[in-house]
């Protein structure tokens, strides 16, 4: 086991790990919300609920994710049914979630389970899974097998650095430092709640802004806290300007009213997924000779990827030629895994 936390200073009194354990829990069972994928606290948690919410939860709220998360258990109840479905109807149910790598990976990782015949428990062959990495792996195993572990998310590092008045900025030395001292809440039982609890303080009571510290059960014992320095914590890194890219999409029609859609490679932004031709994506207008213009809209799409900005400009033209691909009725567009982008679009052309 890793030390003991030390707490920067040294004139507060050291809490009794115990005490603070105690606090938390007795805070989360009063207070913790309820969510579709959580266990009742007298019920065993159903990993495969678990399993989906924490690649749905990667990068988006807990409310944003809890309709979707809803008609995906009521689509694929089961690990099994989930497996023998089909990537793209997979994505059909993602659609609006962003972040299409997740489903991909939750699809081809339901698949490895099945063909385990067991669903793993220990960190080690979770993190053999696709898309499992040191955190999504320790809070499957704390949350659905109650072992030992405590996975660190942005909330929890944001209640260490708290807490312990951690000097490193956010970032990998961060999260180290919050591995280090973490293990206090973990306990021979009930770590699917401890680690659920730590998640839940930093989501509704330790808050980037305005922390409600007197509300807070661990208050007494906060370095932060009895320094008045909250606000201070966590130490925040310069975040690089991202870049800006600039392309066009086109909204092509045939003579039968259907709309052009190109599937992407398996690999790559949007991998398996339906897009409307366009320029940053592989597609030249100039390969077809035949393409008619009929509107250029004026005000570009604006839309965020993690590591860069895009504008985009959607033409609408339409074509006679005989293009290879998939041309699909604009009712039916919806049956079609789309990333949000492409929603944009049509709401852009009005389809």
């Amino acid at each position: 086991m890793p030390a003991s936390p030390v707490f920067v200073n040294s004139d507060i009194t050291q809490p009794n790990v115990l005490t603070l354990r105690e606090h938390l829990l007795n805070w989360y069972f009063a207070c913790k919300r309820t969510m579709p994928w959580r266990a009742e606290i007298d019920k065993t948690p159903n990993p495969y609920h678990v399993l989906v919410s924490e690649f749905m939860l990667q990068q988006t709220t807990v409310q944003a994710v809890i309709p979707y998360f809803e008609r995906f258990i009521a689509r694929f109840p089961t690990i099994e049914t989930l497996a023998e479905a089909s990537l793209d109807d997979v994505y059909a149910l993602w659609q609006g979630l962003g972040y299409y790598s997740r489903a991909k990976n939750l699809h081809t990782t339901a698949i490895q389970i099945c063909a385990l015949g067991t669903f793993p428990q220990d960190i080690e062959t979770l993190k053999t899974l696709a898309g499992i990495g040191p955190y999504t792996s320790a809070s499957i195993s704390a949350i659905a097998f109650d072992h030992p572990t405590m996975p660190v998310d942005g909330n929890v590092m944001r209640v260490m650095s708290r807490l312990f008045a951690i000097s490193e900025p956010k970032g990998s030395k961060l999260f180290e430092q919050s591995q280090n001292v973490v293990h206090i809440f973990s306990g021979k039982q009930d770590n699917t709640h401890s680690a659920q609890a730590l998640m839940e303080l930093g989501a509704l009571v330790c808050k980037p802004k305005n922390p409600l510290c007197e509300i807070c059960p661990l208050a007494h014992d906060c370095q932060a806290f009895q320094t008045q320095s909250v606000d201070q914590y966590p130490i925040l890194l310069v975040k690089a300007v991202k870049p800006k890219r600039v392309a066009t999409t086109y909204f092509i029609t045939n003579q039968d009213g259907h709309v052009l859609l190109m599937k992407r490679p398996d690999k790559g932004l949007f991998s398996n997924m339906f897009i409307f031709p366009t320029t940053c994506f592989d597609f030249d207008p100039v390969s077809l000779p035949n393409l008619t213009i009929l509107k250029q809209h004026t005000k570009p799409i604006k839309h965020v990827f993690s590591h860069f900005d895009l504008e985009l400009t959607v033409i609408c033209a339409e074509t006679t030629d005989a293009i290879p691909g998939i041309w699909v009725a604009p009712a039916d567009l919806a049956k079609y895994g789309m990333p949000t982008l492409m929603h944009k679009v049509t709401k852009a052309t009005k389809i």
